[in-house]
């Protein structure tokens, strides 16, 4: 079933059963698309901004593929439901972001500035529920490492914001307290994420 592939025509199979090297160099090379989407809608005109988001919408759910391929898996049913549910919110963040959030600069004060203000929050809470979504719906033993690589994120998270606090309280640093807050979620997000990968690492080399 995981057996690799070893004829010359290897790319056609799934890519589950490709070489290491070969898999490994897809998510290099996934991972720049995306970097290199983000950066099109941050700093490219109109036309580049269309493409970045196009580069971008399409790197994000083979980017959940790839994962399981790299860990010699094939995609199931639940990573196909989460890959369809996670890519839209990803795209009204990064539309929410770019277009509709810096609007608040310019208004007078008010609900609409508010709104405006708080307009990033849906897309980020749609995002966690269907990460949640994606956690309740694996196996048992999945859910337990989700879990553990959560707690050792937020430990994580939690030492270097102390940490920055003192810091700051003792003068020794200046802090922008709205831009680490800010800073908060995707700390957590990368925290996890890499305990959760060197946890499967662990594991399968056990």
């Amino acid at each position: 079933m995981n057996m690799p592939v070893r004829n010359a025509g290897w790319y056609r199979a799934p890519m589950y059963t490709w070489p290491r090297w070969a898999r490994w160099l897809v998510m290099l090379l996934n991972f720049t698309l995306m970097i290199g989407g983000v950066w099109l809608m941050v700093k490219g005109n109109l036309a580049l901004r269309v493409i970045g988001l196009l580069v971008f919408a399409g790197s994000v759910p083979l980017m959940i593929h790839i994962n399981r391929a790299v860990m010699r898996e094939r995609s199931r049913q639940i990573d196909h439901r989460y890959a369809r549910e996670f890519m839209p919110a990803m795209l009204v963040y990064m539309l929410v972001m770019l277009y509709v959030w810096p609007l608040h600069r310019t208004m007078e004060p008010g609900w609409l500035k508010v709104i405006t203000a708080l307009s990033p929050v849906l897309p980020v809470a749609w995002a966690v529920l269907v990460s949640i979504r994606y956690v309740l719906g694996s196996d048992e033993l999945e859910r337990r490492q989700h879990m553990e690589a959560l707690a050792i994120g937020v430990a994580i998270v939690s030492v270097v914001s102390m940490t920055f606090g003192f810091l700051g309280a003792a003068h020794v640093l200046t802090i922008d307290g709205a831009l680490a807050m800010l800073l908060v979620y995707p700390a957590l997000c990368l925290s996890y994420g890499l305990a959760h990968c060197g946890m499967l690492w662990r594991n399968r080399c056990q």
